[in-house]
């Protein structure tokens, strides 16, 4: 199945090019005449050997992309994809950057899905490549891409589906071990902590450079606290903690909460079960019931973090490759299921935006935010929602002499604003 998706994915790109290849082959006739005036220049003047066409169309695409215009960009480069096939044949491992330049074009114009495709076909070049080195570097660059937009599940089925399946690696790559534990950071199934210790103790045999074992010790640190062993993480994270931290740090990943009653959890879990045992099979008018489903927020890596999610896959199957917006900091909200949790008011986006929910909360020793506090202004729904947020969150505790400790009163701020439309003052 994975392979038809593939097909199907290349297919795409390659029926894309074409149509392109037909709309801009007068273009290229007369740039080709252009760059051909502008070669016999240079040739006489011998000062550097003439750009081929496919360089020349990428060298005023790579100017359009720094004035910002990425139409012009995105034009110019289909042009110089076209130039390259008709050289060099449709699958071609030159035209690696020029996909990745396609990529951007299309993330800047928020076509993720467009994005999404031009990633996963250099992936599919990559993994043609005879070299080794090369198979591996289109495999992190395609699983960083996923980890960084929000398609988590994809990501850890790239890069295998446990931690123990990538210890058993051989030969053992920093930059993607690094990779699959911000990605076990994100995944539903999150923590494994025998495999992390496990995952370090290797990464320090291999002798690396003091810099990279922080960053594991680190990720590691943090998959211990959100499997509730935080009382081990000092005994294995030397390097953080031979300075104090004062304030606790929100550890990013993927967490769910579920705002459902009581009694509609013993009734979807019936329910649930009967499907199993195939007695509610087939057209069973239980839609109001899963709109009710587990929710989802995840926290951000880093700045650079795209604010999209991977659409859900359906309960009976069947999935959508379409994008869907997430929004708030510093935890993000897939925005439809946000709307509907929180008041009727705040289904406008404009509104919803200013919405700033100001909290005091107490961090115990493991990491576990208790006793939050609010101020009486806000809805009852808001409050509610954060509640059920921060019983799933975890804290890096603060470190007192070597020692994870509690801390008391941290204020804490939740915002509702879209990433593009942050000021430098909100990042």
């Amino acid at each position: 199945m994975a392979q038809v998706q593939w097909l199907k994915g290349f297919q795409t790109i390659v029926a894309d090019l074409i149509g392109t290849a037909i709309k801009v082959g007068l273009s290229v006739c007369l740039v080709s005449g252009a760059l051909a005036q502008t070669a016999a220049d240079h040739a006489a003047n011998a000062v550097q050997p003439p750009l081929s066409e496919a360089q020349a169309l990428q060298a005023k695409a790579v100017q359009a992309m720094a004035d910002q215009n990425w139409a012009v960009a995105e034009d110019l480069l289909l042009q110089a994809q076209h130039a390259l096939h008709r050289q060099h044949g449709v699958v071609t491992e030159q035209q690696g950057l020029i996909l990745d330049q396609l990529a951007r074009t299309h993330i800047e114009q928020k076509d993720y899905r467009q994005a999404n495709r031009f990633k996963e076909f250099n992936h599919f070049l990559g993994q043609r490549s005879t070299s080794i080195d090369a198979q591996v570097q289109a495999e992190i660059a395609l699983a960083r891409w996923y980890l960084y937009s929000g398609q988590f599940d994809a990501a850890r089925r790239l890069l295998s589906a446990t931690l123990k399946t990538e210890l058993a690696r051989d030969p053992f790559v920093p930059e993607r071990a690094l990779l699959r534990l911000d990605i076990e950071l994100f995944s539903a199934q999150c923590c494994h902590s025998d495999d992390a210790i496990e995952f370090l103790t290797r990464a320090k045999a291999h002798d690396l450079p003091a810099d990279l074992i922080a960053q594991f010790e680190q990720k590691v640190g943090d998959l211990l606290i959100l499997d509730g062993q935080a009382s081990v993480a000092p005994t294995n994270v030397t390097q953080q903690n031979t300075m104090a931290r004062q304030t606790p740090q929100l550890i990013p990943g993927l967490r769910r909460y579920n705002d459902l009653e009581p009694n509609s959890m013993r009734d979807m879990k019936l329910r649930q079960e009967l499907r199993r045992r195939r007695i509610l099979a087939g057209g069973y008018p239980d839609n109001v019931l899963w709109s009710q489903a587990p929710q989802t927020f995840t926290v951000a890596l880093n700045e650079d973090f795209l604010p999209i999610a991977e659409a859900t896959q359906s309960e009976f199957g069947g999935s959508s490759d379409h994008f869907e917006p997430v929004i708030g900091a510093p935890f993000r909200f897939n925005l439809e299921q946000l709307k509907q949790t929180l008041p009727t008011r705040y289904r406008n986006l404009a509104r919803l935006e200013t919405l700033e929910v100001q909290m005091t909360v107490d961090i115990t020793p493991e990491g576990k935010p208790t006793n939050i506090r609010f101020e009486d202004r806000y809805p009852r729904q808001v409050r509610e929602l954060m509640k059920q947020v921060f019983k799933v969150a975890r804290f890096k505790p603060a470190i007192q002499d070597g020692l994870p400790v509690e801390t008391l009163d941290l204020p804490f701020v939740q915002r509702f604003k879209s990433a593009d439309r942050q000021t430098e003052a909100d990042v």
